[in-house]
């Protein structure tokens, strides 16, 4: 797996053959030389400081060991160095450049401004970025977020920990884990592997542990991540025999408390490029990624591949362009997350403005893909002048995961997963959680079918899934208001719909197979009282029929109308017929042959509820499919 390629403020070294060295020490320059072929941190570290000891005046040698320290996280190191070469040149506009970064570097924000303050207006030019960027940092800093990031007992390990998923209920966690593991030999070394957490009733979490083995292989896998209702787990494999390019994004389906064997998701959303961070959009019809492939604005950027479930549960994608601009930019923006309100956007990214490193912002979409909020920055203490990224929200909007290294300097690992309860500006859309099952009507077992929740007022599909094959059961999370309506189908059974009355409440699907008598309700078709004018938010139901009866082509029908037993028996009876056919009149204008549909008014003949209550009289008030 590679690992997050860190934002360089400057180009700090030259082609050696090429560069103009400001010192006479042919030894110094040949240290010096030497040191741009070290196999190691403490070899380069050592070859610098030797070329530093013949010449005290040499600045590149300072400038290239100070790079060193900043490549290491060794960011006081970096500053001690530079103020070295600081006070022998004070007056050295590149000297100030340099000692400016190192401060920025190393969270002494006031500091970094006040020196680039004293660079020369010509020597601003070439670098007029850094000076907003520190300043930006330091306000930052002054004005914090009134909060406290926490290191996630049970979950953090003694190792690196990064990259946390979570799924929407907030009852498993997952995270890549940087592990030392020995091969056949003994020796040892270093492998990524996705480890898994359970929440407990307390609040706290089980210890972290691998996840299945047929998930981790005896290369890199990690940068997890899970869809909104946890069907899919998706992940990057490198070195896989099966994969593009060097890492790949793979997928596996839950299967009760299982996952399958790991799926390569294919082009386009894999390349001969890099591939990372997947995440998939809550409705399910797109994943977002981070590559660096050509096509972008920087070295890595943020893409989205557009998926199209099938009826197995498999995927396919299609269709992959870059998120562009105000969310990419010339550097670097990686580990996206959309959380389940389908609108708030989390990433990482050293190119914009923030506290050095790699930072956390948060943006905004609407309905249509369109960017609605610049990208913020989630401010200090949960941003540092280290790195931060993968961050993940809950369901509720109410917390937030991600890795840091530098909250806690005490910690005994590098990296460590933190949690922060979200400022309010950061908080997405309160979300609830509907549990739903699906089974076969005539013998009551689980099925695995599509599942599909759409907005009843606009009719735009909000969700898409496929149930658990092993127990049918689905989960989708819904805003606290609006109308939504549930369509499930899967091939030999009438498909299924559901006005869901509110969010959090359970779904619970009966499939109907498809043999002569099979009946099912048409839910979600509306009319105005006492008229037959279908509504406007029937039209998602009436697509869901259509698509049945093209996909089934011998399939014959009958629609029948039913009322409540308000008003008088020929009124009820015609006013049922009309409907009826109006639902038929709109499947035929779609395309459907009108020989395939009949049509009967059964008035209020056929109660399937007591008329005398409200309650009772509106489940009355329906339309059936009948298959002949």
């Amino acid at each position: 797996m590679r690992k997050p390629l860190f934002f360089i403020l400057l180009s700090v070294t030259l082609a050696a053959s090429a560069q103009v060295y400001d010192t006479k020490s042919k030894a110094a320059i040949k240290l010096y030389q030497q040191s741009g072929m070290a196999m190691s941190t403490r070899e380069k570290t050592e070859l610098l400081e030797k070329a530093i000891a013949k010449d005290k005046m040499f600045s590149q040698a300072y400038f290239e060991l100070a790079l060193t320290h900043r490549n290491a996280g060794n960011y006081e190191l970096m500053v001690s160095t530079m103020e070295t070469i600081y006070e022998l040149r004070p007056d050295d506009d590149m000297v100030k450049l340099r000692m400016a970064e190192a401060y920025y570097r190393n969270g002494q924000y006031q500091e970094a401004v006040d020196v680039y303050e004293g660079i020369s207006a010509g020597f601003k030019e070439r670098a007029r970025n850094l000076g907003s960027r520190y300043k930006t940092a330091l306000n930052l800093y002054r004005n914090p977020v009134k909060m406290q990031p926490r290191r996630v007992e049970g979950v953090s390990t003694r190792y690196n920990d990064y990259f946390a998923s979570i799924t929407a209920d907030g009852s498993m966690m997952s995270t890549t884990v940087l592990a030392p593991i020995e091969n056949y030999a003994g020796d040892e070394r270093l492998q990524e592997d996705i480890y898994v957490s359970y929440s407990k009733t307390d609040g706290t979490w089980t210890f972290s542990r691998p996840i299945d083995d047929n998930l981790n292989t005896t290369d890199n896998e990690g940068s997890q991540s899970f869809s909104a209702d946890g069907r899919y787990m998706f992940f990057v494999s490198c070195n896989n025999p099966d994969n593009i390019g060097s890492c790949d994004i793979y997928y596996a389906i839950r299967q009760g408390r299982r996952w399958s064997n790991p799926i390569n998701l294919g082009a386009p959303a894999n390349t001969e490029y890099w591939e990372s961070n997947p995440y998939m959009a809550p409705s399910g019809e797109e994943l977002y990624f981070a590559t660096n492939r050509p096509g972008g604005l920087g070295k890595r950027d943020i893409w989205k591949v557009k998926i199209r479930i099938k009826r197995d549960g498999t995927l396919e994608p299609y269709d992959a362009h870059p998120l562009g601009s105000p969310i990419n930019t010339e550097d670097d923006e990686y580990a996206p997350f959309m959380h389940a309100d389908g609108e708030t956007f989390y990433f990482s990214s050293n190119g914009h403005e923030g506290m050095g490193g790699s930072d956390i912002f948060v943006t905004r979409f609407n309905s249509s893909g369109q960017v609605t909020m610049a990208p913020k920055n989630l401010g200090y203490p949960i941003n540092t002048n280290g790195d931060e990224s993968g961050f993940v929200v809950n369901g509720e909007g109410t917390r937030g995961y991600y890795a840091s290294d530098r909250i806690d300097p005490d910690s005994e690992t590098k990296l460590d997963i933190y949690e922060i309860s979200l400022p309010e500006f950061a908080r997405p859309a309160k979300m609830l959680y509907s549990p739903g099952r699906v089974y076969d009507a005539s013998n009551g077992r689980p099925l695995q079918a599509y599942v599909e929740v759409f907005d009843q007022s606009s009719n735009r599909k909000y969700f898409e899934s496929t149930s658990d094959r092993s127990n049918g059961e689905f989960v989708v999370f819904l805003p606290e208001k609006g109308s939504y309506g549930c369509s499930v189908r899967q091939s030999g059974y009438l498909f299924y719909t559901e006005e869901i009355s509110k969010a959090g409440d359970s779904i619970v699907a009966a499939l109907q197979p498809i043999i002569p008598g099979s009946t099912m309700t048409v839910e979600n078709l509306f009319f105005d009282t006492d008229k037959d004018e279908i509504l406007p938010t029937s039209y998602a139901v009436i697509e869901h029929l259509y698509q049945f009866l093209r996909t089934n082509t011998k399939i014959r029908i009958e629609i029948v109308g039913h009322t409540d037993n308000v008003g008088q028996v020929a009124h009820n009876n015609d006013l049922s017929l009309r409907r009826a056919e109006a639902l038929r009149n709109a499947l035929v204008k779609k395309g459907i042959s009108a020989s395939r549909i009949e049509t009967r008014g059964a008035g209020s003949s056929q109660p399937v509820a007591d008329n005398s209550t409200e309650e009772g009289r509106a489940r009355n008030r329906r339309v059936e499919v009948v298959i002949k």
